[in-house]
């Protein structure tokens, strides 16, 4: 696999931080300190986040040699071209900053390896090695400030509840620190679909409370009930039961693997080189309860939507299928999951789920489909699976009459998305109510 030229690579939403955000990340940050004395800022960029602090002495470290020289550092403060994990000094009084964003799968395998070690060695603490890249820098935050020190990091709002951040979580929690986590009810990024946060973690406080507010449009400031806007909390994340949740599958790039219609024809694919998938169910209508084949051609094929996955996993292929696969670009096929299948295209399939379930969602809960079609479920669709008799109707009604809005976190502005292992948690309660109830069978 080809590695990026830099450990991990700086996201847009670090180069293009709003002012008016900055203004606010600095108004919020001095109700916990009027004044700092050293501040070190984790992947400072042109140093914005040096502008409306009151701080004596201002150290901002940025990886990416292209951006220092027109970085703008206060007088009080320089700019370090390095990366921050390799910066020895210590001890300062804040840890500041909107440190980049990556999935795991985008930073370099050995920086990782190493990294985790010495953030394990550190805080004493077992790191989800597939948690995104600010989870590093928060840990580091935590390092790099002194016991009474702040953190005050402009990081996505799903930290606090994502299991891949539930060691952090648990650490802050250990030393009982007290944290303010500020979310945006708008998106602060252009083109940056993630939840923003502006998330403080005081060291000098031994309360260990937790309190969390909004930002409106408005940027005002106003007091949450909770992580969710439910007193039940976030939807607990459970391992597979006799129900389970499968998420859709990946098979390397839907614009390579997945076909219109109109594609299928132009390319001369057989419908014996394909078979029926769905890759969103954005455009079936609210009240549609079961995606038959009627419905399948309705809404997929004939609206022209992606509802063809090539066969390229098997062995016998036509030769008009391994002509298309040939034709590919090999810039095209330069994705995670095609540089880590060989050959490139063979993906392993899943299996036909009975119930489609989209997993996005902007009210109440997410659209669920009976699965008469067979249609294999791709991306954001998943699929729910068992191994024994489904009751497909009762199970349908109850994932549809759960109101997974209040349960979840926001993963965008009016996005919100239910993760495999909560939905898990979903189906192991309705076995479990199907259980009380004495039920059993596929009605």
């Amino acid at each position: 696999m080809t590695q990026p030229r830099r450990a991990y690579e700086l996201s847009e939403s670090q180069v293009t931080t709003p002012e008016r955000v900055v203004s606010l990340f600095w108004r919020l940050t001095k109700q916990y300190r009027d004044r700092l004395t050293t501040v070190l800022d984790l992947g400072a960029g042109d140093c914005r986040f040096a502008n409306g602090g009151s701080f004596d002495r201002y150290v901002g470290v940025e990886i990416d040699r292209t951006r220092v020289p027109s970085a703008k550092p206060p007088p009080n403060g320089k700019i370090i071209q390095s990366c921050v994990f390799q910066h020895n000094a210590a001890d300062y009084d804040a840890c500041i900053g909107n440190p980049p964003y990556a999935r795991h799968h985008d930073i370099q395998t050995a920086w990782k390896g190493r990294t985790v070690a010495r953030l394990e060695r550190e805080l004493n603490i077992s790191i989800d090695k597939h948690c995104n890249l600010y989870i590093y820098f928060f840990c580091l935050a935590l390092i790099k400030s002194s016991k009474k020190g702040l953190v005050a990091l402009l990081i996505p709002y799903e930290w606090v509840s994502r299991p891949s951040a539930r060691a952090l979580r648990e650490y802050i929690q250990r030393n009982h620190w007290n944290v303010a986590v500020y979310r945006f009810q708008m998106p602060i990024f252009e083109g940056v679909m993630t939840t923003a946060s502006i998330s403080i973690v005081d060291k000098a406080t031994a309360e260990g409370r937790w309190k969390y507010y909004d930002i409106t449009t408005a940027y005002e400031v106003v007091k949450r009930k909770g992580i969710t806007d439910s007193r039940q909390g976030v939807l607990d994340y459970e391992k597979r039961g006799k129900l389970f949740g499968l998420r859709g599958l990946s098979p390397g790039s839907q614009k390579i693997f997945t076909l219109t219609e109109g594609e299928r024809i132009r390319t001369g694919l057989d419908k014996r080189d394909v078979v029926p998938c769905v890759t969103t169910l954005r455009n079936v209508p609210p009240d549609l309860r079961s995606l038959s084949w009627a419905a399948f051609q309705k809404h997929f094929v004939q609206a022209g939507q992606k509802c063809w996955l090539i066969r390229s996993y098997e062995d016998k292929r036509s030769n008009t299928l391994n002509a298309y696969l040939e034709s590919v670009p090999a810039k095209a096929r330069q994705t995670y999951t095609c540089q880590n299948q060989t050959p490139w295209f063979n993906y392993s399939p899943h299996p036909v789920p009975k119930i489609l379930f989209s997993s996005g969602f902007t009210a109440f809960g997410p659209k669920v489909l009976v699965n008469s079609a067979r249609a294999r479920a791709v991306g954001s669709v998943w699929g729910v699976h068992t191994k024994t008799a489904l009751p497909l109707r009762r199970l349908q009604t109850y994932l549809l009459n759960m109101n997974f809005a209040t349960r979840v976190v926001a993963h965008a502005k009016t996005l919100k998305k239910v993760e495999v292992k909560q939905l898990n948690a979903v189906l192991n309660a309705f076995v479990e109510q199907e259980r009380k109830n004495g039920r059993n069978g596929s009605r």
